[in-house]
């Protein structure tokens, strides 16, 4: 054996699925060079992303913080180098800066000039809005319609385009009012009683002006005083091409200079505050600013000063001391080491890099290829599977990501919620696994972060507590437990920490935070479960959980349609999950396999002999061959109601797995009967199940448990000798038509289902109390009995098959072919058919009572074959 077979390097045998079970045909399976390619390309993909999620830039910016204890050498410069001040400081500087700096404003020359011609305009609009309500009233007066109308119109829509803003009621005030300055409102030619500057509009908006004129006299700004930062602004005058510092407070504001109008003009028409609404109306539609604010000037001035803020403070001589062993870390010293760094990367240049990365990249190769040797070696179930790779390399990368985000962000990566990748990767495969991929996503972190031994212990503690928490996971609640051991994890290592190094608590506190925002995470895990089951088409325990359930509506449904199968079918997974249990087997996929695999009988449960209440069998007015057609198709409806429902894959493999390629015993031996009257042969491949056969250990346990659970109802007296006798038999025929061959069991495993079952089938058929005149059996049977307790079981019982289900040849392991022997029928399975007990009865003649119903005869070749629980055959499995 060479070296590369001894580490297990070598081509793995081939798994046959579906009906190439029988054949051992692999014609769809991927080529080696696409699987090993998918394993290279998702090894290169978690390397890549780890070594791009490592800090770049200062070392000691993300590996030391303020208040840890230096573990380290005492450090000196080995140099003369610069401080530099933090990024944060620096940008805090430039931005007092900038906000330090005095704004610019610019003088507006004709200020003066512009609030005079807004005052004319306005004064424009205003006679020509009232005298159009003029005429309005003089052609409505005297009857015109049609030109009152149209004085209505023009008066409404010279309102609307006016400087001032006024509310209705102002505008009928200033209407009314102008009325009755007009000395005869029935003249064509109307004449005002006075001069027209005594008109109300005239004066209100003269005092307006007045109070604008002494506004800029001292100067406005174009925004308030308030938004102004500094105490001083600079005034610019554009056209003498000079510039002043003025005090702002002896400016107005833009708010202010309205204040002071509303005040002025309430003042001067304190009599009516009608009046002086209008006019403080009339003062913000003519007003206009001296000063208007230059951004794009103030902002350059800004920016030039911001950029005069250096980031040097201090420096640190050649032999000085930066920190000593033992010493807390301070910000000083954090500053310092942080130069240190950027002074080494100025004068390496790109070697320091280059170095740091050559690191990064092999611890990674390191973490990841141990990973993935530990996968091929030890967990070759989940290696075989590309589905489940990518599952695994998707949860780590996902982690992994996380850690680049939040070492580059203001946070600690103790928000990172290793925690909940321990606990999916628990539930999705196992805990193994799962301890496996927390250790290593624990290093990466710590690596990260300057081989932080804190960060790995405390990350890589919390994890498995939340893999312990879940190992055992019986409903969704539990992950509020899981969360609550998660944070104990890393408040016992982060305690332990503060407790050896004596750190300062506000050193520990933010970490403690940060890892609860971890644990609360982790509480999520149903969610992310829920959808990588769905993306993934995988099942888990929680999953099952909700299968078990037989208020669901196809086990509903199967209960109501056919009430004997159900019953059977609840025997069945008890029976099942015990015998998992014993063998160390996943005994929730077994009950749930159990539940599910006679839904078929829902179509036809008049068929089967445990839905029959009538003396009448249908069965007896068919053919053998067309009863046992009708018997195994209720594998393909089974499937097929299973695939309508959505059961998983997992689950949907019982039903055809559950008889495997059996022989349906009764109607076989019944179609022999028929056929020696007519010398016709009986093709035995239509007397069998399609199959596959079992492939694992639960779907093995399956068949046998339905095999027994059908058989042990036609013993009229189910005594312990006779149970004994009948699951030896059922056995040795399982074994002997290999139907168990790919299904791993031992032998040892199968001693203990054999001793699973008889307990169980004892507690069942408990044992009768026996009357005086009852005779006591036999010590000793006086046939042979295949025995699972004997000194050598199976003696010549072959567990290779020959041919599949249809007779054809079929290639052996190693690649020879043999001849596969027709068995000859079993008596002893046919009459431990249900279907055989029920004719009985129908006949009225006496049903066998003893032994040989159920044990093979010393005359008969041991290489039996038990057809369906030779009960399918009375279908009752």
């Amino acid at each position: 054996m060479g070296l590369l077979e001894t580490l297990g390097w070598s081509r793995r045998k081939p798994q046959p699925v579906g009906h190439d079970l029988e054949t051992g045909d692999r014609s769809d399976a991927s080529p080696a060079w696409k699987r090993w390619g998918l394993r290279g390309g998702l090894f290169v993909f978690l390397v890549v992303l780890t070594v791009a999620a490592f800090p770049r830039g200062d070392f000691y910016e993300y590996t030391v913080e303020v208040g840890d204890t230096w573990r380290q050498s005492t450090l000196t410069a080995p140099f003369n180098f610069p401080v530099y001040l933090d990024q944060e400081r620096v940008e805090a500087r430039r931005d007092t800066v900038r906000q330090n700096t005095p704004p610019y404003f610019g003088e507006v020359q004709d200020a003066t000039q512009q609030l005079e011609d807004n005052r004319d305009t306005l004064r424009r609009q205003l006679t020509r809005i009232l005298e159009s309500y003029a005429s309005y009233r003089y052609h409505q007066q005297q009857g015109e319609r049609e030109a009152a109308r149209q004085d209505s119109a023009e008066y409404i829509q010279r309102r609307r385009n006016a400087l001032a803003t006024l509310s209705t009621s102002q505008w009928d005030y200033l209407a009314s009012e102008y009325a009755q300055e007009v000395q005869d409102l029935n003249a064509p030619a109307r004449q005002s009683r006075a001069d027209d500057s005594s008109h109300l509009h005239k004066r209100l908006l003269d005092a307006a002006y007045e109070v604008g004129g002494q506004l800029l006299s001292v100067g406005v700004m174009d925004r308030a005083r308030d938004s102004v930062l500094t105490e001083e602004i600079i005034v610019r005058n554009q056209q003498d091409q000079t510039q002043r510092a003025v005090n702002k407070d002896n400016l107005y504001g833009l708010n202010e200079a309205f204040d002071y109008a509303e005040r002025q003009l309430g003042d001067a028409f304190v009599a009516n505050r009608e009046h002086s609404r209008i006019a403080v109306s009339f003062f913000r539609a003519i007003f206009e600013p001296s000063l208007r604010y230059l951004r794009e000037d103030t902002m350059q001035e800004r920016d030039r000063r911001a950029k005069t803020v250096t980031a040097i403070q201090g420096g640190v001589e050649e032999g000085e001391t930066i920190v000593r062993t033992g010493q807390q870390v301070t910000q000083e010293v954090k500053r310092q080491l942080t130069s240190l760094q950027r002074a080494k990367s100025d004068q390496l240049g790109s070697n320091i890099v280059l170095k740091q990365l050559g690191g990064e990249v092999l611890f990674t190769l390191l973490g990841f290829g141990f990973f993935f040797f530990y996968l091929y070696l030890l967990r070759p179930e989940i290696w075989s599977q590309n589905r489940d790779l990518v599952l695994v390399s998707v949860i780590l990368g996902f982690i992994v990501a996380l850690y680049g985000v939040a070492i580059r962000a203001p946070w600690s990566l103790y928000v990172v919620p290793v925690p909940l990748a321990s606990v999916l990767l628990t539930i999705l495969f196992n805990s193994r696994i799962a301890l496996i991929g927390t250790l290593l996503l624990a290093l990466t972190g710590g690596q990260m972060l300057g081989l932080d031994l804190e960060y790995t212990l405390a990350t890589f503690f919390a994890g498995a507590f939340g893999i312990f928490s879940v190992r055992d996971i019986k409903n969704r609640g539990q992950f509020f437990v899981s969360g609550g051991l998660v944070f104990l994890g890393y408040a016992l290592v982060l305690a332990a920490t503060w407790l050896y190094i004596d750190l300062p608590i506000g050193r520990i506190a933010p970490d403690l935070a940060y890892a609860a925002i971890a644990s609360a995470i982790t509480i999520t895990s149903s969610l992310f479960l829920w959808a990588l089951e769905r993306l993934f088409d995988i099942t888990t325990d929680l999953t099952l959980l909700e299968l078990s359930d037989t208020n669901r509506p196809l086990l509903k449904e199967l209960s109501l349609r056919a009430p004997g199968s159900f019953n059977h079918t609840l025997q069945v997974a008890n029976l099942a999950e015990a015998a998992a249990d014993r063998i160390d087997a996943h005994t929730l996929l077994t009950r749930v396999g159990a539940l599910y695999h006679d839904i078929g009988k829902m179509k036809k449960p008049e068929y089967f002999v445990e839905n029959q209440r009538t003396m009448s069998n249908p069965h007896d007015e068919l053919k053998p061959r067309m009863s046992a057609l009708i018997i195994a198709s209720h594998v393909k409806e089974g499937l097929e109601m299973g695939e309508e429902d959505g059961l998983p894959e997992q689950v949907l493999k019982f039903i055809p797995m559950h008889h495997g390629t059996a022989r349906i015993e009764y109607f076989y031996r019944k179609a022999l009967s028929r056929a020696e009257d007519t010398d016709r042969s009986v093709p035995e491949s239509e007397f069998r199940y399609p199959g596959p056969i079992p492939d694992s250990k639960e779907t093995g346990i399956l068949m046998l448990a339905d095999s027994v659970e059908a058989a042990s109802r036609s013993l009229d007296d189910p005594s312990p000798r006779r149970l004994e006798n009948l699951i030896d038999l059922l056995f040795s025929e399982r074994i002997d038509d290999g139907q168990l061959d790919n299904t791993d069991l031992t032998f040892r495993d199968l001693r203990l289902i054999k001793d699973t079952f008889l307990k169980m089938l004892l507690g069942i058929y408990h044992v009768r109390v026996k009357y005086p005149d009852q005779e006591e059996e036999p010590a000793e049977p006086d046939f042979e009995v295949v025995s699972l307790l004997a000194d050598n079981p199976y003696v010549g019982v072959s567990v290779a098959y020959e041919a599949d289900a249809w007779g054809l040849r079929a290639e052996q392991a190693d690649g020879s072919s043999a001849e596969h022997t027709r068995k000859a029928p079993r008596p002893q399975l046919a009459d431990a058919s249900p279907h055989s007990r029920a004719q009985v009865e129908e006949n009225g003649s006496p049903a066998r009572q003893d032994e040989e119903a159920v044990a093979p005869s010393e005359k008969e070749p041991q290489q039996t074959d038990v057809a369906e629980s030779e009960s399918r055959d009375r279908p009752d499995d």
